[in-house]
């Protein structure tokens, strides 16, 4: 298809082709037009070189310019593009085709592909030979080439939510992660190639198990890297084996002492906030090179936007309703200080045991009734049902569950209602059920 430009430009561009064919038959070459700024050039051209290595058939055909200008300028002609402005919508449009995300390959540079050709079912030979270049570009392998180049730093220093400084060396090929919810930021940031062994909070079950493989084709390989993994055991010589280049785990672990041993740098995580949960993405972001922290930036600003959604829809609201979240059995309920509670709010809800301190606190029949819940939210764990609640005599004497008004969370892998980024999910979910006719989002 033909590519059509939004924007018009009469600048004279000055600019110098870079050639860089692969020694196979030039009727074998898949290739690239590619439109970059100056100041990749030193890592881009040792990219491609590493690259042809491991894929000879493509070919690269590189236009060096000066400014961004320069290379919107020269759009139409490109198949690729590297520039500073990779985060804004480049200026250009298909008919039918498909603009790549912005992969981060330096700290100011970014690159997409522009697949004008694809269109429904078809897709140009080029498309994966693009995307398997900004992968290969952004990671370990691509970041070291940069690394060498003294482009990217060798060592990152970050301080983690337990409080410590943590210097963790460049790049990280081997994540080992004991703590069930940090594994899905990973996973998140688009390094889930990387886990060598993980702990998932959620998979428990065919059901959560086939959903996972999904998402992670090697899934079995990382479930059952070590034998003991979790936030209270690990089997550390299993963990050792792994070459980890980091580990992340709770900011209680009781272990952390005796994996220090192993000279692994060591990331804790201390949840239960909407802050906390972007500082953890950011926070493994950071860690895991430019690319993952642009794609912990994209998910913390989808975040804050989608809450600002949710409360501007419901700003106007005469009566804010009143919620009960039990816990896994229906006279268990969360505390002030658990992210339950911070999701209720963000939902347009009010906690009625939002006043209570902790963590899971253990009530009676009495007490709830005293706080007249106008909703209970249920989890998805521990045997917690709706029915528990409903087909109970006793609790008849509530006004939610006379009617009706007892809701259990949707799930897919991991629970909605924990630290951790599928929440954002259950935060849009709890704001439809709170307003079914003033929430225009759909989980």
């Amino acid at each position: 298809m033909m590519k059509r430009m939004l924007l018009a430009f009469v600048l004279i561009v000055t600019s110098t082709m870079v050639m860089m064919p692969a020694a196979h038959a030039q009727s074998d070459l898949v290739e690239i037009a590619v439109v970059a700024v100056e100041a990749s050039q030193p890592a881009l051209d040792a990219w491609v070189t590493a690259f042809q290595a491991m894929q000879p058939d493509a070919s690269f055909a590189i236009t060096y310019v000066a400014t961004d200008d320069d290379v919107d300028a020269q759009i139409a002609a490109a198949d690729m593009i590297v520039t500073g402005r990779y985060a804004a919508d480049p200026p250009i449009e298909f008919e039918c085709g498909v603009i790549s995300r912005a992969y981060v390959l330096l700290p100011e540079i970014g690159a997409r592909y522009l697949a004008g050709e694809d269109c429904g079912d078809v897709v140009s030979a080029k498309t994966p030979v693009m995307r398997d270049f900004l992968q290969f570009a952004v990671s370990p392998d691509g970041q070291q080439i940069a690394i060498d180049l003294g482009l990217l730093p060798d060592v990152v220093e970050v301080t983690d939510q337990g409080g410590v400084t943590v210097a963790v060396p460049q790049p990280v090929r081997n994540i080992v992660s004991a703590y069930g919810v940090a594994t899905y930021y990973v996973y998140s940031v688009g390094a889930g190639d990387r886990l060598a062994a993980g702990s998932y909070v959620g998979v428990k079950g065919p059901a959560a198990q086939d959903a996972m493989r999904r998402v992670d084709p090697n899934f079995d390989t990382v479930f059952n890297a070590v034998s003991a993994l979790s936030q209270n055991e690990i089997n550390l010589e299993e963990a050792a084996a792994l070459d980890p280049g980091l580990i992340l785990t709770s900011a209680r672990t009781q272990w952390i002492d005796s994996a220090a041993e192993l000279g692994v740098p060591i990331l804790r995580f201390e949840g239960e906030s909407p802050d906390l949960l972007k500082d953890a993405m950011t926070l493994v972001g950071t860690a895991l090179g430019p690319d993952a922290a642009y794609q912990a930036a994209q998910f913390n600003a989808y975040y804050d936007a989608t809450l600002a959604k949710i409360a501007a829809q419901v700003a106007t609201v005469d009566a804010t309703p009143r919620v009960y979240f039990s816990g896994t059995n229906p006279l268990r309920t969360a505390s002030r200080d658990m992210y339950q509670t911070a999701m209720i709010a963000a939902a347009g809800g009010e906690s009625v045991s939002a006043e209570l301190t902790g963590y899971w606190n253990d009530v009676n029949l009495e007490q709830v009734a005293l706080w007249e819940p106008d909703v209970i939210f249920v989890p998805t764990y521990g045997g917690a049902t709706v029915e528990a609640i409903t087909e109970a005599d006793e609790w008849q004497i509530l006004t939610a569950v006379q009617n009706g008004a007892v809701y259990q969370l949707p799930t897919f892998i991991s629970p909605w209602d924990t630290p951790l980024p599928d929440s954002i999910l259950g935060i849009i979910w709890m704001a439809e059920t709170l307003y079914p006719d003033q929430i225009d989002l759909n989980c």
